[in-house]
């Protein structure tokens, strides 16, 4: 009978064991997915900064306002090293012969 009723016991201290194992470590796994979106919000607050502050600063009104303080100074590219003609940019081709429609 005492054997029966240790037994018994164990069981039921090994159920209970396991349950705060589990328990603790679920807990484990919330606390880590709570830091990171935590750290997600912290990331996503910073990229909207820091793309306001690209959009204010590379705002063209700002541009010629700090052109025309003298606060930025136009600079011609430095001639490359390379003796070879530079070539047009793309964007700014033009047929050679006009087209009538």
């Amino acid at each position: 009978m005492f054997f029966r009723f240790g037994s018994a016991i164990f069981l039921v201290v090994l159920a209970s064991a396991a349950g705060i194992a589990l328990e603790k470590r679920n807990l484990e796994l919330r606390r880590e997915v709570s830091h990171q979106r935590y750290q997600l919000d912290v990331l996503t607050d910073r990229h909207a900064k820091l793309r306001l502050k690209t959009q204010q600063l590379g705002a063209p009104a700002r541009m010629l306002d700090s052109l025309e303080k003298g606060e930025l100074q136009i600079r011609r590219p430095e001639k490359s090293v390379e003796s070879q003609p530079r070539r047009v940019p793309l964007l700014f081709w033009q047929r050679s012969t006009p087209t009538t429609r």
